[in-house]
């Protein structure tokens, strides 16, 4: 029987936005090209981040469990989580969690 201390343990050697990718892949593989398709209501001058980043935030702010959109800026906007979510999408630069700049007003529009 696994303790909890030794299963604590496993736990840390888990890259889990590597096994969110691998589900993606598997399970959605057109997904990026899919929400790509979506309507952007913003006014182009505005546009910082595309549609497909700004939905796939939302979907890994819901896969992380996390309650609002505050904690989501809060929790992604930490260097680790930047340089990682930054190499999923390909991104060079990627200064900050655009959650709620941006997203606010791309999904109440």
């Amino acid at each position: 029987m696994v303790t909890r201390k030794e299963k604590r343990e496993k736990e840390k050697e888990v890259n889990y936005l590597f096994e969110l990718l691998k589900t993606q892949n598997h399970f959605f593989k057109n997904l990026n090209k899919l929400l790509k398709t979506i309507d952007d209501p913003r006014h182009q001058s505005y546009i910082t981040y595309d549609t497909e980043v700004l939905l796939m935030m939302v979907i890994l702010k819901n896969a992380c469990n996390l309650k609002s959109m505050r904690e989501m800026t809060n929790e992604i906007n930490k260097e680790e989580c930047i340089k990682n979510v930054g190499k999923w999408w390909g991104m060079k630069i990627w200064k900050n969690c655009p959650i709620m700049t941006q997203s606010m007003t791309f999904c109440h529009d």
